[in-house]
């Protein structure tokens, strides 16, 4: 992507893209409920039927067995896990299941590759399914999907499996999903391209994972296999010109001091006469940078900061600004785009 590296209408119409990207699927924990319901409607009746169709097809794929030891998988960060499996792991529905559990088999993904096929005739509903590096396969999976008003389709207890050469051999899951709440579990796998910000470190295949907005923690591909570590204290883009601290899930002041101290600088963008009106009161707030809110569903806003060498940053936060009972309240950082002075190069920072 081409663009001027000074803030620009181009830097928020990315933001929104990025924010788009940043609902993939992840992992979980729990075996749960198949989709049930009490009285579904048409449209409901006709995604049923594709699953099921889906499904059907899928059946016949056969998924050999590989040996673990094969493909190393390993690492915890809090309560994410990524471990080894010598087979698909299934999906059993509890008994008895829910009275309605709120599936909405349309907004789940078709199963386009052979390992998403296999994990549908396990018993999986998809969420995400891309090639990931050289050699691997990424399937996000969930028990059903479900349709969350200001969030849209959303997966409970959602996990998601890795292949190689056809074969599953890891799964990376949350020990504390829960498969009744919409949003628990990790709700977020993001691609990575940030360079080492060390540069003694080890440029490699990355994976972000976290909650539905907000990376926790990363999975690196290495030539021993797979591990799940923390995320570094520090981004690094642009040839390692522009460095951007971890400020995921911080809220808006916290994230702006921490992006100050490390030399960045707010800009206040062109704005049309009267626009200040529908910015939540964060330019009377002290932000001048704000360039965009939504309004409405979760109350995006976009800022734009700069480097000294030229470097722009774009911010995205969810939720308001205000007051309530004598106590402030701010929005939260969940995305963040760098673009780079010289051949001005969008990289995406998703989840920070």
């Amino acid at each position: 992507m081409e663009s001027q590296a000074n803030p620009s209408t181009a830097a928020v119409t990315r933001a929104w893209i990025l924010l788009g990207s940043l609902a993939l699927g992840a992992c979980a924990a729990g075996e749960g409920t198949t989709p049930v319901g009490t009285a579904p409607d048409h449209a409901s009746q006709v995604g049923a039927s594709r699953v099921d169709a889906t499904r059907a097809e899928a059946a016949r794929v056969d998924t050999p067995q590989v040996d673990a030891a094969q493909v190393g998988a390993k690492g915890q960060v809090e309560q994410l896990r990524l471990e080894a499996v010598t087979e698909l792991p299934r999906y059993v529905a509890p008994t008895p299941p829910l009275a309605d559990d709120g599936s909405v088999p349309d907004c789940a993904e078709d199963a386009k590759s052979s390992e998403a096929r296999a994990a549908v005739a396990a018993g999986w509903t998809i969420r995400a399914d891309m090639a990931w590096g050289k050699d691997y396969r990424v399937v996000g999976v969930a028990p059903r999907a479900t349709q969350v008003a200001g969030f849209g389709c959303m997966f409970p207890a959602a996990r998601v499996l890795f292949f190689r050469d056809g074969r599953a051999v890891a799964q990376l899951r949350d020990l504390k999903a829960d498969e009744e709440s919409f949003d628990s579990g990790v709700q977020g796998v993001f691609e990575h391209s940030a360079e080492p910000a060390d540069p003694a470190g080890k440029a490699g295949s990355e994976l972000r994972v976290g909650e539905w907005q907000v990376a926790r923690a990363r999975v690196l591909a290495t030539a021993a296999g797979l591990e799940l570590t923390a995320l570094p204290a520090l981004d690094a883009y642009c040839g390692g010109g522009a460095k951007v601290p971890r400020i995921e899930g911080l809220s808006l002041p916290q994230a702006r001091a921490k992006l100050l101290a490390q030399g960045w600088r707010g800009v206040q963008p062109d704005r049309e006469e009267g626009a200040e009106r529908f910015l939540g009161g964060l330019i009377e707030a002290g932000y001048p940078e704000v360039v965009d809110c939504a309004g409405t569903g979760q109350g995006y806003c976009s800022f734009e900061y700069a480097a000294d060498a030229g470097h722009g940053l774009a911010v995205t936060t969810a939720g308001e600004h205000g007051e309530d009972g004598g106590k402030t309240y701010w929005p939260t950082v969940v995305g963040s785009e760098v673009t780079c002075a010289a051949k001005a190069t969008a990289a995406p920072a998703p989840g920070g």
